[in-house]
Order: C-alpha cells, then sequence, then structure tokens
C-alpha cells in the first residue's frame, strides 16, 4: 500500500500546435476540440482560409524566403545557391581521359556553373596518387560538358571537382515527388549576394504587411539547406543533416579569403569525396568556414526577426531544411532574438536536442509522422509509429520538459485514420499533463554529471551518432531512425546530467571539476570516437590521469581507438581490453572467465544487446571482469584504473534494457551504486522520473503489456505498482 496519493488528471487545453488546411475546416474545428490544440498553421502545399484564421486561435504562418519568391530567382539565375560536387571516378586506360561531371546527378536539380572560370574554381584530381591534375593538363569542353585530360597516366583513377547552380530546391524536390505535384520546380535564392539579401528583405516587408492575422512567423528556416544530393534518378547520393557544402558563392569565398588570409579551394569541401561528412574528424579550414558562414546567418536571422518583431509578430525557427548555419548551441544563437524553437522529433534524441539548448525560449516539438502520403495511405501505420516514437520521446522529456508540441502537413490524410486521430488525442492529454505537473523544473538526477567526448562538442550536442550499420539500413528517407549501436538513445532518458565535450576542450582547461563520468562513444576514426585525437599525448595523458584519480569512463563501440605505438585502444590499460585488427593475431589471447553477479548486469535477465556477436576484442590485463561474451569476443567488460573505473561495451543499440544497464554502468563507473534506488522503478520496462520543486514523481511504463514494479522513493522506501500498457501515474510527494 502505497503512501503516495495519485494525482487526478487535469482536463486542460492548449499547447498544441495543429496543422490546419482550407477546405477541411469542419475537421479542423473538431481537432482543435479534441487534441486541445490552441494554434494553428500552415504547411508546404496548403493554405489557411479567412474561415479558419477567424477562429481566435494563435496563427503560425509558414515561410522559408529564400524559396518563397519564384519570379526573383528565374530572372537572376546566376543567385541561385552553388556547391562543389566531385564527378565519378574515371580510369584512364589512355594518355586522354574524357568525364562528364553531371554523370550521376540529377540534371533537373544540378547545372553547371558557366558563369565563373573553372580553371580558377574546379579542380582535376590523379585520386590513386591524390595530387591536383596541373590546369594546363585539362580543358572543359562546354559543349559537350565535358572536361577533358591529356597527359593523363594510364590505369589512374580520375576525377573533378566542379562548380554547380541548384535549380530545384532539396526539400521542395522531396514534397514535389512525395505527393505527384504537377507545377513548376521551386527554385530557391542564395542570401549572401548584397542584391539577392536587399530583395529577400523586401519581398519579407511585404509579406508580413499581408499576414496581418499572423502571430507566429515560422521560418524555415534561414538562409542554407542541409546537403542533400541527388543521383541521375533523383534519388538520395548523400544526406548531412549539419553539413555545410550548400553553403558556398564565389563571392563569399573571396570574402572569405579576406578575413581568415588564405583561400579554400574546392577539394576543402569535396574532401576526397567525403564531403566533410559530419562522423569525419573535422579539419581547421572546414572550422573555419563553418564559423565565417554561421556569423552570416547570425546576423541575416536577426534582420529577419527584427522585422517580425518590429511587426508585432513573434518569429519562429524550424531545426530543418534551410538551418544550417543556426547553430542553436553557439554563444552567438542569441544574438538572433529567436522566440520560439521548434524541432522535428522522432525519439528522445531530438528532443533532448531541442530541449537542452540552453536559452530562454520556447521549445515546440513538430512530431512524427507526417501528415504524408508516404505514411497516410493505404496500408499505411501511423498509429503504430506515433506510439513507437512516443514511448521514446517521453522518457527523454521526462528529464527535459519542452513547451508545446505540433505536427505538420495534410490533415485531409489524418483524418482517415481515426485510430491515430484518438491516439494522438492521449499523447496531447499526456504531454500536458508532463508539462503542468513538473512545471518543466529540473527533475531529480543522480550525483553523476557526464560528458561525453567527441571532435565537435557542444556544437553538435545530441546529434544522432550514426555508424557503419545505418548504410545498410533500408527506412523512410523523410526520418531519421538509427541504425545499430545508440547510446545516445539509451542515455536521453536517464537520471544524469549530461553535457557534450571537444577533445580541444580538454587541451585547453582539461576535464571540467563537476564532471564525474567521461563516455566516448563512437566507431573507430569517426568524429565520435576522435580518430587522430586519441595521439595527442596530452589529451590521452590528461584523461588517463583523470581516471586513475577517480574519474569514471564508459567506452562504447572503438572507445580510444587509434593505430600507434603496438596498441589499437589507446587507453587500453584503463578498460583492461583491446581490439585485433590483424596485427597481433600471433599472440595468444588472454583466457578469461566471465564473472558472476556484477552491479552493472543485475537486471540484464539475459536481455542485453550489443549489436554484434564478434567485437574481435580480448583481454589485455589480468584484472579485467568480462560481464558478457560470445565465446573469446568481449562485448562488455569492466575495471578499476586506480581510484576510477572503467566500462567498455562492443556496441549498445536502443533498448530499455539496455538503456538500464547503461544507468547501472554510469553509477557503478562513478562509485555512486548506492543511488540506484532512489526515485526508481524496479522492473526495466518501467521507469521513474521525481521533481522535487513541484513535490511530485511520475512512473511510466514503456512497454505493450501491463507491468508490476517497485517504486522506491528518496529516501528508498519502497511500494508495488501495476501499470497498464505505455501508461503513466502521477503522485503527490505530500
Amino acid at each position: 500500500m502505497s503512501k503516495y496519493k495519485e494525482l487526478e488528471k487535469k482536463g486542460t487545453d492548449g499547447f498544441v500546435t495543429l496543422p490546419a488546411e482550407s477546405g477541411q475546416e469542419e475537421k479542423v474545428v473538431e481537432l482543435i476540440n479534441k487534441w486541445g490544440s490552441d494554434a494553428i498553421r500552415d504547411s508546404d502545399g496548403t493554405e489557411l482560409s479567412p474561415e479558419l484564421v477567424e477562429l481566435g486561435k494563435q496563427v503560425y504562418s509558414t515561410i522559408c524566403l529564400v524559396r518563397a519568391d519564384q519570379e526573383w530567382p528565374r530572372k537572376n539565375w546566376d543567385k541561385l545557391p552553388q556547391k562543389f560536387l566531385m564527378s565519378e571516378h574515371v580510369t584512364a586506360t589512355s594518355d586522354k581521359v574524357e568525364i562528364d561531371p553531371m554523370e550521376n546527378y540529377f540534371r533537373e536539380k544540378y547545372e553547371i556553373d558557366r558563369n565563373h572560370d573553372e580553371k580558377e574554381w574546379w579542380q582535376v584530381f590523379d585520386r590513386t596518387t591524390g595530387e591536383e591534375v596541373s590546369t594546363d593538363d585539362w580543358e572543359f569542353d562546354g559543349d559537350r560538358g565535358l572536361v577533358v585530360i591529356k597527359n593523363a597516366k594510364k590505369f589512374h583513377v580520375y576525377t573533378v571537382n566542379f562548380l554547380v547552380y541548384q535549380i530545384w530546391d532539396s526539400t521542395s524536390m522531396y514534397n514535389h515527388i512525395s505527393n505527384g505535384w504537377t507545377c513548376p520546380h521551386v527554385v530557391s535564392t542564395e542570401p549572401y549576394h548584397a542584391d539577392a539579401r536587399k530583395h529577400l528583405m523586401d519581398y519579407f516587408d511585404n509579406w508580413l504587411e499581408t499576414h496581418p492575422n499572423t502571430d507566429v512567423v515560422r521560418l524555415t528556416t534561414l538562409a542554407y539547406h542541409f546537403v542533400l544530393d541527388s543521383d541521375k534518378h533523383g534519388v538520395d547520393k548523400y544526406r548531412d543533416w549539419v553539413g555545410y557544402m550548400d553553403t558556398v558563392t564565389v563571392e563569399a569565398l573571396q570574402d572569405f579569403e579576406k578575413e581568415y588570409g588564405y583561400r579554400l579551394t574546392s577539394e576543402d569541401f569535396v574532401d576526397e569525396g567525403y564531403y566533410n561528412a559530419t562522423y569525419r574528424v573535422p579539419k581547421k579550414r572546414y572550422l573555419d568556414w563553418m564559423q565565417f558562414i554561421h556569423k552570416f546567418v547570425i546576423e541575416f536571422g536577426k534582420e529577419l526577426v527584427d522585422k517580425v518583431h518590429a511587426a508585432g509578430k513573434k518569429a519562429a525557427i524550424f531545426q530543418g531544411d534551410h538551418w544550417v548555419g543556426v547553430e542553436p548551441y553557439s554563444d552567438d544563437y542569441p544574438k538572433m532574438g529567436i522566440d520560439i524553437n521548434v524541432g522535428a522529433c522522432e525519439d528522445g534524441v531530438a528532443l533532448r536536442r531541442l530541449a537542452d539548448s540552453p536559452w530562454d525560449e520556447v521549445k515546440e516539438i513538430r512530431l512524427y509522422p507526417y501528415f504524408f502520403p508516404d505514411v497516410f495511405c493505404e496500408g499505411g501505420k501511423p498509429t503504430e509509429e506515433s506510439v513507437s516514437n512516443w514511448v521514446k520521446i517521453r522518457r527523454a522529456m521526462l528529464r527535459k520538459p519542452i513547451d508545446r508540441i505540433g505536427y505538420g502537413g495534410y490533415l485531409s490524410l489524418a483524418k482517415k485514420f481515426p485510430e491515430f486521430v484518438e491516439q494522438v488525442s492521449g499523447l496531447c492529454d499526456e504531454f500536458r499533463q508532463i508539462k503542468e505537473n513538473s512545471g518543466k523544473t529540473e527533475p531529480y538526477s543522480a550525483p553523476v554529471k557526464v560528458a561525453i567526448l567527441n571532435a565537435w562538442g557542444k556544437w553538435r550536442s545530441w546529434l544522432n551518432n550514426f555508424g557503419r550499420d545505418q548504410k545498410f539500413f533500408i527506412k523512410r528517407p523523410d526520418v531519421i531512425a538509427v541504425a545499430g549501436s545508440n547510446l545516445l538513445e539509451c542515455i536521453s532518458g536517464l537520471p544524469v546530467e549530461i553535457q557534450f565535450m571537444s577533445f580541444d576542450d580538454i587541451l585547453t582547461g582539461g576535464v571540467p571539476d563537476d564532471v564525474d563520468v567521461i563516455i566516448n562513444d563512437g566507431e573507430d576514426g569517426t568524429a565520435w570516437s576522435g580518430g587522430e585525437w586519441w595521439v595527442n599525448e596530452q589529451i590521452v595523458s590528461t584523461i588517463r590521469e583523470w581516471i586513475y584519480n577517480g574519474g569514471g569512463f564508459v567506452g562504447n563501440l572503438g572507445p580510444s581507438a587509434y593505430q600507434h605505438q603496438g596498441r589499437y585502444f589507446q587507453l587500453s590499460d584503463v578498460m583492461g581490453v583491446e581490439r585485433e585488427i590483424g596485427n597481433q593475431v600471433m599472440a595468444a589471447g588472454r583466457k578469461f572467465e566471465e564473472s558472476g553477479e556484477h552491479f552493472i548486469t543485475a537486471d540484464a535477465g539475459g536481455k542485453l544487446d550489443f549489436g554484434t556477436d564478434k567485437s574481435y576484442v580480448f583481454a589485455s590485463s589480468e584484472d579485467v571482469r568480462v560481464l558478457e561474451a560470445n565465446g573469446l569476443h568481449i562485448r562488455l567488460a569492466a575495471k578499476d584504473f586506480g581510484k576510477g573505473r572503467a566500462v567498455y561495451m562492443a556496441g549498445l543499440p536502443y533498448s530499455i534494457d539496455n538503456s538500464r544497464m547503461l544507468h547501472r554502468a554510469l553509477l557503478w563507473s562513478a562509485g555512486q551504486e548506492s543511488e540506484l534506488k532512489k526515485w526508481f522503478s524496479s522492473n526495466v520496462n518501467t521507469e521513474c522520473a521525481a521533481y522535487p520543486e513541484k513535490k511530485c514523481f511520475v512512473v511510466v511504463n514503456n512497454a505493450s503489456s501491463e507491468q508490476t514494479t517497485t517504486v522506491y522513493d528518496g529516501d528508498g522506501e519502497s511500494f508495488e505498482l501495476t501499470l497498464d500498457a505505455y501508461g503513466s501515474k502521477w503522485f503527490s510527494m505530500e
């Protein structure tokens, strides 16, 4: 029998943005009442009728300014967005090579830039040697659209870096193809050019005047689209949600040279064909370019926001589409004065990415599924997707509550799925209950602060860490779904404080005094693991000393991985394990016996999933405790190192069992095992969050079936509780 009184559910409304649509007025009113919406919005391809505007709800009006006006860019074709692309690799079978740079690119989307001297801005490379081919040895045949290379070395491989205009906006192209539109292709205006910027500002002034009933201007977003390249069939060829490849103009490159004192080349962007992908350890030249573009975007954004405020409206931005350069975790971001920050959200990582940004603004998630025909069609499963997403979002939201939720797309499609409409109704009520009961106050956390260490640090806080499995994973292109290891999703709902830290941060300031555990989570050689940072003696010795003196370390996938001086894991002495990559196969592997019971695996019940059978990780120390292995392939290990502790994991796909194991691993590595059973639920399918300021706590069921659990309060006292499938119950501490 619990001494705690269950809180009653209150029938509150509000804090929900509903996508509305002309011709659906009756359904809009019905869902406003059913979902408790206090705001309506338009979407790409929909409009709000006067009847909808006059409903008395907040009106969000969406504008992507750089693609709003189609007349001006069509008359100023040289003001379209530009970028560098790399041709396909071509093998020389004679001393003359002809390359069609556009061979595997969508010609409806890209057009070769013929306005700027190709000898000045393009580059041709011998990719066998890595050397640039002299401009004397190649020509661009404009009539045939071919680059002709002379004096080529037979059976070497050549590529061309070339400059293009993007003649079809990426998001509009996706929406156009998904919905079978037949309207003209939408182009965008590149805002860096002074005359283009002036036109866009004039256009925006007029737009504001013609939208007197708009309460919130929803900017989607500002200047530059994320990278989304298309092959010759119009299918995704390359995608980087935070990449800066679409921020190039000749004018900006020239201004960069004046400001930074050196000139960037096409290869600084093409990067051997890797395009500075976010999983790559970033180079200084690329980081300089990011900072240069970010400065412009902040200035451009502030000018727009000032106009919005002068018109008596609020400014919202959407973390998507043309959002590159916004950088919500930068110290300069607040200069724009954004009122509402909207993020697309399909899981706990996306929720935390928005919620953890440190600025004072309304934070609103736009939930999936988006009301488009790829899901809302015969055979589609929008309800199933919504439930799956919400369970992950909810556990993260209990750690970092946000202000609003909403949807986007065509209401005319969603209304055809009554089960989905009903499920969202309950979701909206549960969200409002979390918001009201928590008061957005800080939940109880164990006395453990975690620093997630990678090459990016805070600018890439809560960005999904994709690994090799992602390449072989088939998913819907408009959503982010992580294949393989996903430690961030596991930790997104855990009761610990979290920050993101770069190797450069350690170089300049060491490990912060308030950090208890460092996590290094990423595949070998990537920005997430750190790559060559692990051969920096100051980095390695600083971290090693910090752990020895009492710090905790949790390594996942390829922690400290870099081949150097006879070791692959540079912290193998700390973790007690090492990876075989083929260099030590003649050395006998150290035999071990799996440890019996351990604090880290106490709740596992044989349900842990490491995403791999073969880790090729072996014991390198006699005192390492192997907690889980497949044969001699170690998948989980723990070791003391001086006064500190370290944990190695071969991988950590998201599951509620893996999340619980990570929770225990963090407490163990910090030496805080005694803190486990405080505001804690024993059943791994359930979790507890407590809000001391508001004198209440909640227990949630993440499973699709009824669950019974033992709930421990802050003093370690317990009571039994049964929860419905995906259910939750709130209690007063008083």
